[in-house]
């Protein structure tokens, strides 16, 4: 998984001999075979050597440039054929010895792009919206805590019960003694008591945002007695497992089915909100009223619709954005075409600490223009 500690890496990474190719890829087999995928990063790749062919530099530039494409398409056309991760995000720099290449939980728009400077925007998008989630398993012998972040698992803890032999036997074989079955029920809440420990110790490590609770419901009952405040609101969802015996990738497909749930709720909670606020100045919806209110520094949240793509023009000096070719408002130059003006104004909204939120599917923003905003004032 990519951390934001590697995004300010790809960030320090500046070089002003030789470009540094940046490559995003859309692998989401689903709509496209792998056959078609393979076509479609080479037309990608050729596209990019072309517009590249008219580009001064030295004959190692160049050479540096063409092996980050052959490098790039030799490790994709291996990769489509050895994973199954929705995306890709590679970046490249022959001529200084440098390749990074990331695996991503989400689709993207296919990208390459050749600068200076490692192209990380659909990265600080795409991490801005991630959720971490804690799933802890338990039952009265067992407990188990996970981490998943950007489609990745993570176990950190295994804490089995030291509880009396009868019982891990499953039954008080004979005995009726009340002191006994007071042993046991002890230990069981101090087995819960630790597992909820374990689960804050991880919170206050790194800030998790929900918690996914699995076992069976009578003893889940039980344990979130056990939880912290913190945890108990941040309690997302249960599934039925059966700890010690349930393996981490079912414990990622299970947290993968509520998250889909919990995304697509948030998604339509968002978009709902702002058709119910446009009429009355709270929110905008379309996009050159967008555009406005990320120009005055106004939107405090920019839902865009997964995979929405719009033609506009940019001012290269100040980078104001518009849907017309025209001079440009504030410095009075000419506005140059912008092939897609949408990651512009996600550029603006990040410049602008504004929040960031991609819906898919068919939410009220689709009738909206496809992309809105809601306002701070």
């Amino acid at each position: 998984m990519i951390t934001r500690q590697q995004v300010d890496q790809l960030l320090q990474f500046q070089n002003g001999r030789y470009l540094v190719t940046s490559c995003y890829l859309n692998l989401d087999r689903t709509r496209v075979s792998p056959q078609a995928l393979k076509i479609r990063i080479k037309d990608l790749i050729q596209s990019a050597r072309h517009s590249l062919q008219g580009k001064s530099g030295t004959h190692e530039q160049r050479q540096s440039l063409q092996r980050d494409f052959e490098r790039i398409e030799a490790f994709v056309q291996q990769d489509i054929l050895g994973n199954r991760h929705k995306a890709l995000a590679l970046f490249s720099c022959d001529g200084e010895k440098f390749w990074q290449a990331y695996r991503l939980p989400r689709v993207v728009r296919n990208i390459l792009i050749a600068d200076h400077a490692p192209y990380i925007r659909p990265l600080k998008v795409m991490l801005a919206q991630q959720r971490r989630y804690c799933v802890a398993l338990v039952d009265r012998a067992h407990g188990q805590v996970f981490e998943i972040y950007m489609g990745e698992i993570v176990e950190h803890k295994e804490l089995p019960v030291d509880l009396p032999r009868w019982a891990s036997e499953g039954g008080q074989g004979g005995r009726e003694e009340r002191n006994i079955e007071r042993s046991y029920i002890a230990a069981v809440h101090q087995h819960f008591q630790r597992v909820a420990d374990a689960a804050f110790h991880l919170f206050k490590q790194h800030q998790f945002d929900a918690l996914l609770l699995g076992g069976h419901r009578e003893v889940l009952l039980d344990f979130k007695e056990h939880l912290h405040a913190y945890l108990r609101e941040r309690l997302a969802g249960e599934f039925t497992a059966d700890p010690g015996r349930t393996s981490a990738s079912e414990v990622l497909q299970q947290t993968e089915l509520i998250e889909r749930r919990i995304v697509a709720d948030h998604e339509q909670r968002m978009a709902g909100e702002l058709a119910r606020n446009a009429p009355s100045g709270r929110a905008v919806s379309g996009m050159a009223a967008t555009l406005a209110a990320l120009r005055r520094g106004e939107a405090q949240l920019l839902l865009v619709e997964e995979g929405f793509e719009s033609p506009g023009y940019v001012c290269r000096g100040c980078r104001h954005l518009s849907l017309d070719a025209a001079t440009c408002p504030h410095c009075e130059q000419p506005s140059e075409p912008c092939a897609d003006v949408v990651d512009e104004a996600v550029a603006l909204a990040l410049a602008h600490n504004c929040r960031i939120e991609h819906v898919q599917g068919a939410t009220p923003l689709r009738d909206a223009g496809r992309i809105g905003a809601l306002l701070r004032y």
